[in-house]
């Protein structure tokens, strides 16, 4: 017993349309990107790393241990000692007046 199909057949465009379409798809002002497409991009990534920066070391998930609990831990310290003086520093420091 031979298989009927169901379905209607694809029409299929005369070749001097499908020609026409083909120049249209490949001609260099539709194959390069546009300067609009390349902003969005660039503000997509921005805001993604933004997002993902936040999530990992400033949100907050409570006080048990998870897994951004060691990375955060060293990016306290880096902050810290960023942010504090050393001991040569601030010997230094008292010795011009200025602490």
């Amino acid at each position: 017993m031979p298989k009927t199909n169901d379905q209607a057949p694809v029409p299929l465009a005369e070749p001097h349309i499908q020609e026409k379409f083909k120049r249209r798809l490949y001609s260099p002002e539709y194959v390069t990107r546009n300067v609009r497409a390349r902003q969005v991009q660039l503000l997509s990534w921005a805001i993604t790393l933004s997002v993902a920066g936040y999530v990992v070391f400033l949100a907050d998930f409570g006080p048990q241990e998870h897994c951004f609990s060691s990375v955060r831990r060293w990016f306290d310290a880096k902050r810290q000692s960023f942010w504090t003086l050393s001991p040569q520093e601030r010997e230094d420091l008292k010795e011009q007046g200025k602490l």
